[in-house]
């Protein structure tokens, strides 16, 4: 295994399935590839779309730059990728484009869930992935 692939997003699980994925690299001797989706399509119809793609971005590569911050503690080569688009149909191009090994996910993480689950971008990768898929549970 040469290439993982994390995507991430700014949230607790998406850190968690990134500190996983930064672990198995470490154990594996792997490079790390990490992605962020901006998905515009949920706002584009709203008052200020500029402004929340901007706030997007901004989230997207924060999250960007924390993976690339922990992955340097532990010594894991890592690099990023910001891509907008339909979130599934961008983890699976960053995959193939980057040639991953593997690809790690975390669940749907969102307060008023009571449950963390599998979201439908997750299940999306899951089906149509050419390589192998990790889903990352939360911490209990």
């Amino acid at each position: 295994m040469t290439t993982i692939l994390v995507a991430v997003h700014d949230s607790t699980a998406a850190f968690e399935a990134a500190d996983a994925a930064i672990a198995l690299a470490e154990r594996v001797g792997a490079r790390l590839r990490a992605v962020a989706v901006v998905d515009p399509e949920p706002v584009t119809g709203g008052p200020h779309p500029t402004t929340a793609i901007v706030h997007l971005e901004s989230g997207a590569d924060a999250a960007l730059r924390h993976v690339l911050r922990v992955a340097a503690e532990a010594n894991v080569p890592a690099t990023t990728h910001r891509r907008h688009g339909r979130i599934a149909r961008e983890i699976l191009a960053e995959a193939r484009e980057c040639a991953a090994d593997l690809v790690v996910m975390a669940v749907v993480d969102r307060p008023g869930h009571a449950i963390p689950r599998v979201g439908s971008h997750t299940m999306r990768v899951l089906e149509h992935a050419e390589v192998p898929v990790v889903v990352v549970p939360p911490r209990l």
